[in-house]
């Protein structure tokens, strides 16, 4: 608490002292040159080797602006982790780089291409190897993961006033060391990549495991993140760094000080970085925003990393509540079809709809399935919280029976068999000519229709101006209704319910009459509210729970950060207390 109002106290001054400079300091002449460029082509791979450290290779083609000055220099960044700046290998054009040198500008290498500079106009490929990288990959969970590690990546970038990139043919691999099986490695769907979720998910020419994604509509100037997990087995013990051991080193300054004593004297010197501050203090607030929302997305996620290399064909046989857990559907509406599928059953009673209050109705319809066992159990507990915890622990059990159920079948061929059954269900539906089929229909297909994103307004369009000729099970789901038995099973009366207290009741063998179509679709809708008010309470809590366990969130830790990107040859330099790289750098952060 106390580092975060110092923070805070500190940006203040900052932004402060930036306006008064702005207002009463004279502009300093500078010798920045103009850099502008593109990048066509852009592959990154990342090897993760036998002994636990990871290879690095980049490959990529810049296009100098030609009103641009020469590029005679990049500044790669690197992950905050150990490596041995003798062993990095580069080229331009094929020729040996001139120098590699220690970036005092970012935390990475100087790739300085001397009198081998793109000239403005031109073209040149620079390559760079980066191996030996250790202290890269971390324990995938801080729990019930820890057979597992995590390895994280964002490839250097550039600053989006320097790189003009649109639609640079991207690439990015990750190859898993040489013991992960084709089925034990996970992918992390990338964030904030404009192409597919994974383009190939397959083996090298040497068996090794490797995920790649590729998009002609990416650029250079944005943080694209990409990650996997595998067995901690694949490496060795000690090549798995330890978090509570691990900081990350502060930026580079720069050579001008450090702080907000070094600030304020680059400040002074080289007036021009002043805006480029004031763009990562922006750009630092966004990410954060953006964090919070993607933190917030994560917790639909219910499975884990999707399996390393997809199998053929579709998973058929799932039940609707499983398909729900596959497509991801909210758990409220999980647990409302499943609600309805043990309503339909006549396995249970709501005998109080808010709070929700379910009993069993003895004996117990056999054929149940373990998911619904679970359920009716789950009430049995004596406190609300108890309740919550017993079905919590039911979903985490039911999303690891589905994820079991797909190996070998292909979940996006499986996802499209199940979202057309959604489809048809309500065209059965919606086609019926009657009011006594659609009701008949829509009482057979209700947990599939459910799963609809659309099923509360389908619902009240369908039953707008139509009675509903009611299920046998209706009085059971409506605490104080029954009906009275009919001799032809056709409609019977509706009448107060005898008094159901005690443990379980007689089943009833009955139809309902008509009741007009907006109250049925109503008193459907609303009973997704009644699980959600009666038991899960804050949805994202309850959902966490579940997440958490299925699908838990990795150990964040340092990866590259933004590349800057200068000219030689003198001229005065930022003190950006980013990693500036002289004032024609793109002081875009970075880190993560």
């Amino acid at each position: 608490m106390v580092a975060g109002k110092f923070n805070k106290r500190a940006i203040l001054l900052a932004l402060g002292l930036l306006l008064v400079l702005l207002v009463f300091v004279p502009a300093v002449p500078t010798h920045a040159q103009t850099y502008r460029f593109s990048l066509p082509v852009y592959e990154v791979e990342a090897y993760i080797e036998e002994d636990g450290s990871v290879t690095l290779y980049y490959y990529m083609v810049f296009q100098n602006d030609p009103s641009a000055s020469p590029i005679d220099f990049v500044d790669l960044a690197l992950p905050y982790a150990d490596y041995n700046l003798r062993d990095i290998v580069a080229t331009i054009d094929g020729q040996p780089m001139p120098e590699v040198n220690d970036s005092a500008y970012v935390a990475g290498a100087e790739l300085a291409l001397g009198n081998l500079a793109i000239q403005p106009g031109q073209q040149g490929t620079v390559i760079a190897t980066v191996p030996g990288i250790t202290d890269i990959l971390f324990p995938y969970d801080q729990d019930d993961r820890e057979d597992f590690v995590n390895f994280q990546f964002t490839p250097n970038y550039f600053g989006s006033e320097y790189d003009r990139s649109q639609n640079t043919a991207y690439r990015m691999t990750i190859v898993l060391p040489p013991a992960v099986a084709g089925e034990e490695g996970v992918y992390y769907i990338p964030r904030s990549w404009p192409g597919e979720d994974i383009s190939e998910a397959s083996f090298t020419t040497d068996g090794r495991v490797y995920y790649s994604w590729f998009t002609n509509n990416a650029n250079v100037h944005t943080e694209y993140e990409f990650g996997a997990a595998f067995p901690a087995s694949a490496v060795p013990a000690g090549a798995i760094a330890d978090p509570d051991d691990y900081e990350q080193p502060s930026p580079p300054s720069g050579g001008s000080g450090s702080g907000l004593g070094g600030l304020f004297t680059g400040l002074l010197g080289s007036l021009p970085c002043a805006i480029p501050i004031l763009a990562i203090i922006g750009v630092a607030v966004f990410a954060r925003k953006s964090q919070q929302k993607q933190t917030k997305a994560r917790k639909l996620q219910y499975f884990p990393p999707k399996l390393a290399v997809d199998g053929k064909g579709i998973r058929r046989g799932l039940t609707a509540v499983e398909a729900g857990i596959l497509l991801e559907e909210p758990l409220d509406k999980v647990l409302t079809m499943i609600l309805f599928g043990l309503l339909k059953k006549e396995a249970i009673k709501v005998v109080e709809k808010e709070p929700l209050k379910v009993e069993a109705i003895q004996p117990l319809p056999e054929g149940l399935y373990a998911y619904e066992s679970k359920f009716i159990k789950s009430f049995s507990a004596p406190t609300k919280n108890q309740q919550r915890k017993a079905l919590q622990a039911m979903l985490i059990q039911l999303v690891d029976d589905i994820s079991k159920k797909l190996k070998g079948f292909s979940p996006a061929e499986t996802k499209a068999y199940y979202t057309d059954i959604v489809r048809r269900a309500w065209l059965a539906v919606e086609g019926a000519e009657t009011p006594e089929i659609k009701s008949a229909q829509f009482d057979h297909t209700l947990e599939w229709t459910m799963l609809d994103n659309q099923f509360d307004n389908r619902t009240q369009q369908t039953f707008i101006n139509t009675p509903v000729f009611l299920p046998r099970w209706w009085g059971l789901y409506n605490p104080g209704f029954a009906a009275a038995p009919s001799a032809g099973g056709a409609s019977g009366l509706a009448s107060p319910a005898p008094s159901t207290s005690g443990s379980g009741g007689s089943k009833p063998s009955f139809s309902m009459p008509n009741i007009p179509g907006s109250d049925f679709a109503a008193s459907i809708i609303n009973g997704t509210a009644a699980v959600s008010s009666g038991i899960i309470g804050d949805l994202t809590g309850f959902t966490s729970g579940v997440t958490n366990r299925t699908n838990p969130i990795p150990i964040s830790r340092p990866s590259s950060g933004s590349s800057g990107f200068r000219g030689g040859g003198g001229g005065s330099s930022c003190a950006c207390a980013c990693a500036c790289a002289g004032c024609a750098c793109a002081c875009a952060g970075g880190g993560r």
